[in-house]
C-alpha cells in the first residue's frame, strides 16, 4: 500500500463517522428554523458540535488505534472553537495519530515493569502537550489559509460559484462513488458544516442521483438499447438514484465508458439550475428521505428530473451511436 492510498484510507476511517452526525445536525436545524423548538436546535448544533472531535480522534485511531483517538478527540475538541476549518481538525487527526506512533517508538524500550503505564499515563499526558503545539500552530496558520480562500470566491463572485458548482456536479458522476467523486462529496460537506444550507451540497446530491436515474429513465424510454441481462438492473436503478447511491451506474459504464459524458452533461445542467434557483440543502445525505429538509425543495426534484431526462437522452444517443440501435427522438 503506497503512502497516498494509506493516508486516503486514514481519512475515510475518519470521515465515515461524522456523516450521520451531519446529517442529524441538518435535519433538526431545519427543523428549528421551521418549528421554532429549542429542543430541535439543542440536538442538531450537538451533533454538528461533535463532528470535529470524532473525525479527529477517528483518523487518529486509524493510525495509531486507541491511544491516538483519546489525543485526537481532545485536539479537535479545542479545534471547536477555533476557525480552523475542516481542514485544520483534519490534520489535526493525522498530527495526533502520527505523534502516537512516535512516542510508541520513543518508548518500546522502556522496561517491562512499567510499560503499564504508558497507555494509561504517558501516552495521554505527552500526547496532549505536543496536540496544544499543534493547536496553537493550526490555530494560527488555518484560519488565514480559510480567509484566503473566502476572500477569492468573494472576488470572483456568481462566476465563481456558478464554477464551483460546475466542478463538484462533474467530480461527482466522474467515477461514480471512486476517490474524485468522494473529494466533491467531503467538499460539499464541508460547506454545511456551520449548519447553515449551500448551494453546493444540494449539487453534490442532485448530481450524485443523476447517474442511476438517467440508466433508469433511458431502460424505461428504450429497453432495447440495453442488453436482455442488463434491463433488469437498469430498472433497479431507480431505487439506487433514489437511495443517492451513484454506484448503482457502475456496470453500465463498464461496458459503455461514454456514458461518463451523459452523467457529466446532465449534472452541468443541473448546476446552472440550482444556481437560478438558489436550491440549498444542508442535509450530507438521505437522498429522497431528506427532500423535505432542503431549501426550494419541489425546484429540487424538478431539477432533479429535467437533468436526469435529459442525461437519459444522452445515454440513449451514446448507445446508438455505439450500437447502432434505432431510438426516437
Amino acid at each position: 500500500m503506497n503512502v497516498r492510498t494509506k493516508l486516503y484510507k486514514q481519512f475515510m476511517h475518519g470521515f465515515t463517522y461524522i456523516i450521520p452526525l451531519v446529517v442529524i445536525g441538518g435535519v433538526f436545524l431545519t427543523l428549528y428554523d421551521r418549528f421554532d423548538q429549542n429542543v430541535f436546535f439543542n440536538v442538531g448544533s450537538t451533533a454538528l458540535f461533535l463532528v470535529y472531535p470524532i473525525i479527529s480522534a477517528f483518523i487518529a485511531y486509524a493510525i495509531s488505534d486507541k491511544p491516538g483517538f483519546i489525543v485526537g478527540l481532545l485536539g479537535g475538541a479545542l479545534l471547536t472553537s477555533s476557525d480552523s476549518g475542516f481542514l485544520g481538525v483534519v490534520f489535526m487527526g493525522f498530527m495526533s495519530g502520527y505523534i502516537i506512533l512516535l512516542l510508541h517508538f520513543l518508548f518500546k524500550k522502556f522496561p517491562i515493569a512499567i510499560k503499564g503505564l504508558i497507555p494509561v499515563f504517558l501516552y495521554p499526558v505527552i500526547g496532549s502537550m505536543f496536540v496544544i503545539f499543534v493547536y496553537l500552530g493550526i490555530d494560527a496558520l488555518f484560519p488565514f489559509f480559510n480567509g484566503f480562500i473566502r476572500d477569492v470566491f468573494a472576488f470572483t463572485g456568481d462566476i465563481g460559484v456558478v464554477l464551483l458548482l460546475m466542478i463538484l456536479s462533474t467530480m461527482m458522476v466522474y467515477d461514480l462513488g471512486g476517490p474524485v467523486n468522494k473529494v466533491a462529496y467531503i467538499v460539499g460537506i464541508s460547506t454545511i458544516l456551520n449548519g447553515t444550507s449551500t448551494m453546493y451540497m444540494a449539487q453534490v446530491m442532485i448530481a450524485g442521483m443523476i447517474p442511476p436515474l438517467s440508466i433508469f429513465i433511458a431502460s424505461i424510454f428504450h429497453k432495447r438499447a440495453f442488453e436482455e441481462e442488463n434491463r433488469s438492473l437498469a430498472r433497479k436503478n431507480i431505487w439506487m438514484g433514489l437511495a443517492f447511491i451513484s454506484e448503482g451506474a457502475i456496470a453500465f459504464v463498464k461496458k459503455d465508458k461514454e456514458l461518463v459524458l451523459a452523467f457529466i452533461l446532465g449534472g452541468l445542467l443541473s448546476s446552472v439550475f440550482v444556481f437560478i434557483f438558489q436550491v440549498e440543502s444542508r442535509i450530507a445525505h438521505g437522498g429522497i428521505l431528506s427532500v423535505f429538509f432542503i431549501n426550494g425543495w419541489i425546484e429540487f426534484v424538478v431539477i432533479l428530473l429535467v437533468s436526469s431526462l435529459v442525461s437519459a437522452w444522452f445515454v440513449l444517443l451514446i448507445l446508438k451511436m455505439k450500437k447502432n440501435v434505432k431510438i426516437s427522438s
